[in-house]
């Protein structure tokens, strides 16, 4: 399994008696297995797929809902990710690291140094990870609003990668949309939602729990109260401007990928 995705098991509602039916979530992923002479150890990235996975869940198990219906399945595709994505911040917060990055023999937790320069490497590669996202979301809004019955995919593919990434499309006859998974399961003409949802993401964890602390119980249970809670029982817009007291801006998100000059 080489994708790593939540699942909802059963959707929480009220039921007809006032007592609730409660909500199951299972996340699937593909993390190392243990050896004969270690542990499972996760790299850094798995760490920040098992954070991101968690988001979902947590997004899933903590919505209260009348229906079933309005927990996960109508939130919009342009806020679906917001929760995951903003989870892996804490994947990047040194007080964090040092209570669970430990080494598996001594028990010491990671060097700050160690800490420090993965934070100042974060942003390598930006750029052409954001050109990739942007052109993934514009190839998967092209083939879902062409009315060509005759497009060419593959040569759609390359080109318009060629054209956003600059990288060059590759063998002839390889077909590279047939690894883009997300196209035909549920993300089709959504896509984009990964990339705008990273704005939500980084105001709220900028705006809020940076600036209250990563630890405030406080701003924990508004976040739960104003993002996690409803669901998709109200739009999006609403429950981010409940939760920042205002419209939100992408003026952390540019900052996050070192767009802030």
């Amino acid at each position: 399994f080489n994708h790593a995705c939540v699942n909802q098991i059963r959707g929480g509602f009220e039921k007809d008696d006032g007592s609730r039916e409660y909500p199951a979530a299972v996340m699937l992923a593909n993390f190392p297995k243990p050896t004969s002479t270690a542990p499972a150890l996760l790299k850094h990235d798995d760490v920040l797929t098992l954070l991101h996975e968690f988001g979902h869940v947590f997004h899933h198990l903590c919505s209260k809902t009348r229906w079933a219906y309005f927990q996960l399945d109508s939130v919009q595709m342009d806020f679906i990710e917001a929760p995951s994505q903003m989870l892996e911040n804490w994947g990047w917060e040194p007080s964090v690291l040092r209570r669970f990055a430990v080494h598996h023999k001594t028990g010491k937790p990671i060097p700050e140094e160690l800490v420090a320069r993965m934070v100042a490497a974060k942003n390598e590669g930006a750029g052409l990870f954001n050109l990739r996202q942007a052109f993934f979301g514009l190839f998967d809004m092209a083939i879902h609003n062409t009315t060509d019955p005759n497009v060419d995919i593959r040569t759609l593919y390359k080109t318009m990668r060629q054209e956003i990434t600059r990288f060059a499309g590759g063998d002839a006859n390889a077909c590279g949309a047939a690894t883009f998974g997300h196209m035909m399961g549920g993300y089709d003409a959504g896509y984009y939602g990964y990339q705008w949802a990273k704005v939500f993401s980084a105001d709220m964890y900028a705006s809020r729990f940076l600036k209250d602390g990563v630890d405030s119980q406080q701003t924990g249970l508004a976040y739960r109260r104003e993002i996690l809670k409803p669901g998709g029982s109200r739009d999006a817009s609403v429950s981010l401007e409940k939760f920042l007291g205002r419209k939100p801006n992408n003026d952390a998100f540019l900052k996050s990928i070192g767009l802030d000059q």
